[in-house]
Parts: structure tokens; C-alpha cells; sequence
């Protein structure tokens, strides 16, 4: 089967007699199934009363919820007072660590990056490189902190739901929970805090996500 490179198993090894091996390698069809059970782990723990979620195809994380940090959870346009349980707060929380650790592990051996679209580049190309196998296929920017990243085959929607109406609207926000708190983790640890949205387009697995800055700081490990 297909075989990816994802977090620590992307890491150098070395065997018993101290040679040096290749990165290792999961079937990325491990992740797919994983994935799919955090999904409905987290969906479990969800209570009654969770308001307007999953009502359309966007999905937010971060600031723009009044949260940042590696414990924020994921936001919906206009959750209200019950914003902060959600069905994707774990997947967002778990995907900002990940991306903190992720961020800083594809930049230690780089230098500085200059200004803030420089660090969104290497995002979209490097970053997303080793994440997903592929570049981003467009980035746009208003160059005031705001910043569309638009994926035409994003992995982790190639086998997702097509289901009309609501549920599979939901479905399918639920799933991009993750991925917004990576993009924002692998920023927070260059420096750099925003909030991540996800927009699913007409035609699966299309997708984008808009970056909007909140604030920049020095890079907590990496990039130095």
C-alpha cells in the first residue's frame, strides 16, 4: 500500500549496529482509519445543547474564539456562551501540538525567516510538503494579515463524505478540525499567532483555509 511520512515516524533512525537508516514509513491509510476514530471519539464526548455546529461547511481555530495557545479549542462562526465544548475541540487542541512539534522539526535546520509572508511560504511549500506530499496550489493575500491557502486535493478529504444536507456538511467540518490547529501550531512555534478557518469547496477534496494574523512574537523553538 501507499506509505507517508507523518510526525516522529518522519524522524532519521538509526539500527542496533549505529547505521543510519531511512525515515520511517506508516501505511497512510493507518492515518485515514485514526482519523476517522477521533472523529467519533471526540463526537462521543459531545453533550446536548451544542447550538449551531456543524449548520455550514466552515470550521475555525484560534484567536479569532477569544483563544489561543495549546489549549484553545476549535470555533464555529457565532457558537455563543457554549463555544467552548465542541464536538472538534480535542481534534483542534491535538492538532495544534502537533503542529508545534511538526513546525519546529521542518525549520530547525533553516534561518530566520525574514518577515511574516516568508514564513507563510515555507508553509505552503516545505511544510505542506512533508505533511501532504504536495504544495499548497495557490496562496493569496490582502497584505494586511490575511491569507487564503487553497488546497485542490487536500489528502484528508479524498475519501471524505459527499452526503448532501446538514449531517454530511458537518461531517466534514468535524474533519478539517485538525488541520486547522496543525497550520496554527506549526505558526505559533515560527512565531507567529492566527486564527485558522476551513472553507470546503463545491467539489471534493478541494479545500481552503484563510490565515488571519493576530500577532507576531519570537519563534518559541524554531527557525533560529
Amino acid at each position: 500500500g501507499r506509505a507517508a511520512s507523518w510526525g516522529s515516524m518522519a524522524a532519521q533512525q538509526q539500527d542496533d549496529g549505529g547505521a543510519p537508516r531511512g525515515p520511517a514509513l506508516m501505511a497512510e491509510t493507518c492515518f485515514d482509519l485514526l482519523l476517522i476514530e477521533m472523529l467519533q471519539f471526540y463526537g462521543s464526548e459531545q453533550p446536548q445543547g451544542r447550538g449551531a455546529l456543524g449548520e455550514n461547511t466552515s470550521t475555525s481555530s484560534g484567536a479569532e474564539n477569544g483563544t489561543n495557545g495549546a489549549g484553545s479549542g476549535a470555533g464555529v462562526g457565532g457558537g455563543g456562551p457554549a463555544a467552548a465544548v465542541k464536538t472538534g475541540e480535542g481534534l483542534e487542541s491535538m492538532g495544534f501540538q502537533v503542529g508545534c512539534q511538526l513546525g519546529e522539526r521542518y525549520s530547525k535546520h533553516r534561518a530566520r525567516f525574514d518577515d511574516t509572508l516568508d514564513t507563510v511560504k515555507f508553509l505552503c511549500k516545505e511544510f505542506w510538503t512533508e505533511v501532504f506530499r504536495k504544495q499548497i496550489d495557490n496562496l493569496k493575500t490582502n497584505h494586511r494579515g490575511v491569507f487564503v491557502l487553497y488546497d485542490s486535493k487536500f489528502r484528508w478529504l479524498r475519501l471524505a463524505s459527499v452526503e448532501k444536507g446538514q449531517k454530511g456538511q458537518k461531517s466534514t467540518a468535524d474533519l478539517l478540525r485538525f488541520p486547522c490547529g496543525l497550520i496554527r501550531g506549526a505558526l505559533f512555534t515560527l512565531g507567529i499567532k492566527a486564527a485558522v478557518s476551513a472553507d470546503v469547496a463545491s467539489a471534493l477534496p478541494a479545500c481552503s483555509f484563510t490565515v488571519k494574523i493576530t500577532q507576531q512574537q519570537q519563534p518559541t523553538a524554531a527557525a533560529k
